[in-house]
């Protein structure tokens, strides 16, 4: 973890636990009447807490699809106070509470107040009830100022938050179970927002076994909505991220709905912790005149096009990373002494290649664009150094700066190896047998560092159950392409870096839900990627969408031959460890905007 990030997480929960320390906390527990579980009339449950002369308490009815938490105040048998609605229901009402309780606290009524539920509530044994398990948010909010909404504990747990309109906040958590069994504990939290920080009481409920009670703090992450939680008086969560509610047939169809008959063949999938929730194809993968007409598949693999960027950016992260460096070391030191690179690339930073920032030729919107085009791929990057910094180090989009990467990889990751490789042959690439080499290093890099953690897989040259690109023509219907398609070539490995992969929609989007859990690289690692403009590395940039930033990484593949038979492909990452990935087969397209807004406004419509 960069040491930066380290020093600013420590800082953080220092001010979440001074706001901790700072909370007025319960007074300690003890046994009184009404610490019980009860029964309400309408067949919900309530778990009440009594510490001394306050009352807590969390109340649910999954079938009713309610969920409130409580506090009030005993002044000889009434119990006044306040009621709010969890998103743990749909419902979302809060009111007053008067009660008055009865029977040595066996018996509890509503006497006024605002109509929560049930009229009485009965005290009950532990186990004369369900236990209900845990649910996606009934409602919630996609932004830092309403906290309204569901988040997930990096333990497991699972806590559902209402902020009011007065800067109250409630909500109640519950520690990870199995369905049908006791937590073991359940925790009731009431505080008041102060800006991006909450502070206040926490109070276990006898839904859980556990019965702590203490302050909390709990501050925003920068302009996420993250939160890092501390608990005076239990080591619990840590840290809280949103886990949003989406519709995910809805999402599904709506990329479908954008999509049909609208390319000639496409195929998308959809992620969520861990785990491929929907997936989709439709069209073809092979036009009737390439070989008799064949269907685009989920296990199709298509060309990534530029979202191959960002498996490579991960390639080189993560190298470098097994080396206790990060993107910020300098790339000369480990170039063969046979590579005769520019005077002016010494000061060159891996960073600098992979935020488009390197000032090397070949870049877009610059004088020496295109000077690769044609060219032997393994001399244009001999050439790309020898040149070395030809424009300014604005950011200008570099596809060549990527292909750089078929050589870095490997010599970052067995330098030795590597170098020893180039040297052998003083750089000469005769029969392209040294470029193969070391094209084949930075592959199976590639597969087996990067994709086999995800069990993910992809091709240079695939063969099965690939697809060929083609360009739309209007005809009847709108996708009829006229021309043959432009398949994979043998040399595609011997251009890869910036593009010129093969992966099917399932196994991209598994690798998109790996690194998104720090299975690939550490998480700290996957935030500086998809870092701020101008310093992003691997993606592209953002869709400011109703849940905040939806980073994400295109593609659009030229067929090497002026034909412009291409692709498009989107790889997107939502907050609340959701992914998706997009591959269509063809150019000209009839669908309206880009990618990014398809998919983009498809979670926002999935969103409840």
């Amino acid at each position: 973890m960069p040491r930066t990030l380290i020093i600013g997480l420590a800082s953080l929960f220092a001010v979440v636990a001074a706001i901790a320390s700072a909370a007025p906390a319960p007074a300690a527990p003890a046994v009184d009447p009404l610490t019980r579980i009860y029964r309400g009339d309408d067949g919900g449950a309530l778990y009440l807490r009594q510490v001394g002369s306050a009352v807590y308490g969390f109340g649910e009815h999954p079938g009713l699809k309610y969920a409130y938490v409580l506090k009030g105040t005993v002044a000889g048998d009434r119990i006044t106070g306040l009621w709010r609605d969890v998103p743990k229901g749909t419902r979302s009402k809060y009111g007053a509470l008067d009660l008055r309780w009865s029977q040595l606290g066996a018996r509890i009524d509503r006497s006024g107040g605002n109509d929560l539920g049930p009229e009485t509530f009965t005290a009950i044994p532990a186990d004369g009830i369900p236990w209900p398990n845990m649910q996606a948010a009934g409602f919630q909010a996609g932004k830092t100022t309403d906290l309204d909404g569901a988040f997930v504990g990096d333990d497991g747990s699972r806590h559902y938050v209402r902020e009011l309109p007065d800067k109250t906040v409630y909500w109640v958590a519950e520690r990870a179970m199995q369905p049908t069994e006791r937590p073991g504990w359940v925790s009731v939290f009431i505080g008041t927002r102060n800006g991006s920080g909450v502070a206040g009481s926490f109070v276990d409920v006898p839904k859980g076994i556990e019965g702590r009670s203490g302050s909390f703090g709990a501050a925003l992450i920068g302009s996420k909505r993250e939160l890092m939680l501390k608990q005076v008086g239990a080591e619990r969560t840590h840290r809280l991220a949103p886990d949003y509610a989406l519709d995910w047939d809805a999402f599904a169809n709506a990329i479908k709905t954008k999509l049909d008959g609208r390319v000639f063949g496409y195929a998308f999938a959809i992620a969520h912790n861990g785990g491929i929730l929907r997936s989709g194809a439709g069209g073809l993968r092979r036009a009737a005149f390439d070989g008799g007409k064949l269907p685009f598949t989920t296990h199709t693999q298509a060309q990534t096009a530029s979202a191959a960027k960002l498996i490579t950016a991960t390639a080189i992260v993560k190298a470098l990373y097994e080396r206790g460096l990060t993107v910020d070391a300098k790339v000369t030191p480990f170039l063969p002494s046979c590579l005769k690179h520019a005077a002016n690339i010494s000061s060159l930073t891996f960073r600098e290649l992979l935020n488009h920032t390197s000032g090397l030729s070949g870049a877009r919107d610059t004088p020496a664009a295109g000077s690769c085009n044609g060219q032997d791929p393994y001399q244009c990057l001999l050439d790309l150094l020898k040149k070395g910094r030809v424009a300014s180090r604005d950011n200008h989009y570099n596809n060549k700066a990527y292909d750089l990467m078929r050589f870095l990889v490997p010599l970052v990751s067995d330098t030795a190896g590597t170098k020893g490789q180039f040297e052998l042959l003083d750089c000469k690439n005769t029969a392209n047998v040294l470029h193969r080499k070391i094209a084949e290093r930075f592959a199976r890099y590639v597969l087996d560092e990067v994709l086999a953690p995800a069990g993910a897989t992809a091709s240079w040259y695939p063969g099965g159950d690939y697809s060929i690109n083609y360009r739309c023509e209007r005809t009847v219907v709108w996708c009829e392409p006229k021309i043959r398609g432009f398949a994979p070539r043998v040399d595609f490995i011997l251009r890869s870096g910036s593009g010129k992969m093969a992966i099917s929609v399932l196994d991209y989007v598994r690798f998109l839900s790996a690194l998104e859990h720090g299975e690939i690289v550490p998480k700290s690692l996957v935030e500086e990627m998809k870092g701020t403009p101008g310093n992003r590395l691997g993606f592209d940039t953002r869709y400011e969408g109703r849940a905040g930033d939806y980073h994400w990484k295109n593609g659009g593949c030229p067929d090497l031959e002026g034909k412009d038979r291409g692709c498009s492909t989107i790889a997107m990452v939502f907050p609340g460890d959701t992914q998706a990935y997009v591959a269509i087969n063809s150019s000209n397209n009839a669908y309206s905007g880009g990618l990014d807004d398809i998919v983009g406004a498809a979670f926002d419509k999935a969103l409840r």
